[in-house]
């Protein structure tokens, strides 16, 4: 028991302290409580040996779901840390919604098959000391810390129940099958009566495999910091899980694989000596864009909440740019852009990774405009200037090789092309492997 008192103790001087670390991210308005946001410490150093607070798992929240029936109806959503820990918390996010949203209860558990949790694994989830939570359109929340041993890449299942709410704040694509179920489902290990999820994003035709409500996972961790990766629909996976070498060749989307560069890079720096891993955090939407339109919300606009407002952030890769060239965006002011958000993160002294611009071109009807293309290698050629960045990821020469459009535009090359706009799993693949970690030491 003195052992446990300890635990609590350490998690709860750990989380208290780093709660007035930082300013208010959002002003979190709830009709039952008054809750306390914990934010991170973005660039800050520590030994290698010592716990410290950061994000493990995290999903930018970029559209809004509508449904008729999600009162009394429990959600449970599948996460999966990239360190390990021995305490959590969990960010819930009403972000995108236009309406508030009531939570009677949360818990946290160890997956295990489907919908179902591992017996005696499941930890109720307080906010503020509430056992509730409403959210106000826009705001979101972090749970108080709770005791449990996190293992890297185990994943877990983060369960609600949801008393009222008339649309949902979504991920949309998460490539992992989450679970829904009527009535207040939250603290059961079974995964009975929970079905999945649809899987298909709200307005589209397009397997992607939703997440709701849960935005981030904090673990109080011994890895030295936090990889936040910033981009668009190529960092969020976008055939990554794609059967057939990609669309090209007929292939479907699957779920619950883990196959994107992220994960490949998190796995890759998961084998380092302990002092110099780092967690990966997930910051991509798809259809993104650096400065104006786009799917979600732009990057400029959302870097304090996907990636400032992160924990234990050492690190940004930075990963945007084709759907703004594509959009009807000069080079000139993708640059601009991207050099705002290169300032922002400096100026809480997080090293920045930059990362070439992919190939966008196709055989037979073009891709990228000769325009584009032009802008495309403008902003590329920024990226590679030396002194701008801290380090830089060419995936431009690692993909393009497939030859040249009619309009001159470069394609992706054959081996590595889902759909000439995205990799295939090999691709991703490649992409992962190809990243030098010393870019990462600390």
């Amino acid at each position: 028991m003195a052992k446990r008192e300890h635990e609590d103790t350490r998690a709860t001087q750990l989380f208290g302290h780093l709660a007035f670390s930082r300013r208010p991210l959002l002003l979190l308005a709830a009709l039952a409580f008054v809750p306390t946001v914990l934010l991170s410490g973005c660039g800050d150093s520590d030994d290698g040996n010592s716990s410290r607070l950061l994000t493990s798992w995290a999903a930018s929240h970029n559209l809004r779901e509508t449904s008729g029936d999600l009162a009394d109806s429990s959600v449970r959503m599948i996460v999966r840390p990239t360190a390990s820990g021995n305490s959590l918390r969990v960010r819930i996010e009403n972000t995108l919604g236009t309406t508030p949203v009531s939570f009677s209860s949360a818990y946290v558990g160890v997956a295990a098959s489907g919908a179902a949790i591992v017996p005696d694994t499941n930890l109720r989830l307080s906010f503020g000391g509430s056992q509730s939570l409403t959210l106000a359109p826009g705001a979101l929340a972090w749970s108080d810390p709770v005791n449990m041993q996190v293992q890297a890449f185990q994943r877990l299942a983060v369960s609600l129940h949801v008393t009222a709410a008339s649309d949902v704040s979504t991920h949309s694509l998460g490539l992992v099958t989450n679970y829904t179920a009527r009535g207040n489902q939250a603290a059961a290990v079974s995964g009975a009566g929970f079905g999945p999820i649809n899987p298909v994003a709200q307005g589209t035709s397009v397997l992607a495999f939703p997440v709701y409500w849960v935005g981030a996972v904090d673990v109080v961790s011994t890895t030295p910091g936090t990889i936040a990766a910033l981009g668009d629909s190529i960092t969020d996976g976008r055939c990554s899980t794609t059967t057939n070498g990609g669309v090209l060749a007929g292939g479907a989307v699957v779920p619950d694989l883990y196959q994107r560069w992220t994960d490949i890079l998190a796995d890759r720096l998961a084998a380092l000596p302990a002092d110099q891993r780092k967690a990966v955090a997930n910051a991509g939407i798809a259809g993104n864009r650096v400065v104006s339109g786009g799917n979600g919300p732009p990057a400029l606009e959302r870097l304090e909440r996907d990636v400032l407002g992160l924990s234990g952030v050492t690190h940004v890769i930075f990963f945007e740019g084709t759907n703004d060239i594509s959009g009807g965006a000069t080079g000139a002011a993708v640059i601009a852009g991207s050099q705002q958000i290169l300032d922002r993160l400096r100026a809480r002294n997080i090293k920045v990774v930059g990362v070439t611009t992919i190939p966008r071109g196709q055989a037979g009807t073009g891709g990228f405009t000769a325009l584009q293309e032009q802008y495309r290698l403008e902003v590329n050629n920024w990226i590679r200037s030396p002194g701008r960045f801290d380090g830089v990821i060419d995936f431009d020469a690692l993909l393009a090789g497939g030859g040249k459009s009619p309009t001159g535009a470069e394609i992706i090359k054959a081996e590595f092309n889902c759909d000439n706009i995205h990799p295939n799993a090999a691709g991703y693949a490649a992409m992962g492997r190809s990243i030098n970690l010393d870019l990462f030491k600390n």
